[in-house]
């Protein structure tokens, strides 16, 4: 029976994952400058050096290397801040928890700023007891350090704490831990969708989908 649950956020609380996917391309388009409408496909893969570098050999951007990453970074912190949306039946399913008195907690690897704006923008702030980052626990979603540290916040155990995400690596981190996971549709996952399948113990194409009466089996 579900005693306490954990969110991702991007792809599976907020349709942000095309924020990410399109920030470089809407930086050149701050600057006047042209490119494929797909270069967020090249970009994706890289690191933010290695895309301001490609940038820099490919496009008339500021030499500083700071000035062009600050310039992406601007883009993504707009989404954030002015466009945040929630996923259709993300808000319903925050209220049956509440309703229900289930803590929630958000397990996160972007940065605390933007969560905290994109939580602001969307209203729906108080609906988490905690907010745990990468960054701030210090290890990826590879390792269960920031499930653990989201479940000793709200004193439940694993196999009473279920993780929605979108990611496949973090299903299968939270999986080989003890936690029941519904694994949530992205199309920036798309892929993945297959395994993402076999590893959830539920599966839905959208929150909507989601009945609550099988998270207290």
């Amino acid at each position: 029976m579900i005693k306490g649950a954990i969110f991702d956020v991007d792809g599976t609380l907020f349709d942000s994952m095309d924020a990410w996917h399109n920030a470089g391309y809407n930086y050149l388009k701050s600057l006047g400058i042209t490119a494929d409408k797909n270069i967020g496909d090249l970009f994706f893969s890289m690191t933010m050096d290695e895309v301001v570098e490609y940038m820099q050999e490919n496009f008339d951007v500021p030499k500083d290397k700071e000035v062009v990453a600050r310039g992406i970074h601007d883009q993504v912190e707009h989404y954030y801040r002015d466009l945040t949306e929630l996923k259709p039946g993300a808000l319903n399913l925050l209220k049956k928890m509440r309703d229900k008195g289930i803590p929630c907690t958000i397990a996160t690897s972007t940065d605390r700023f933007l969560i905290e704006m994109g939580l602001e923008k969307a209203g729906i702030s108080g609906y988490f007891v905690g907010i745990f980052t990468t960054t701030e626990v210090g290890k990826g979603k590879s390792f269960p350090d920031i499930f653990q540290n989201a479940m000793d916040l709200m004193g439940t155990e694993a196999r009473d704490t279920w993780l929605f995400e979108d990611g496949l690596y973090s299903m299968i981190t939270a999986k080989a831990y003890g936690m029941p996971v519904v694994g949530v549709y992205d199309r920036v996952s798309h892929e993945d969708q297959d395994a993402i399948r076999e590893v959830a113990d539920i599966y839905v194409e959208n929150l909507e989908d989601l009945r609550f009466e099988d998270l207290q089996r």
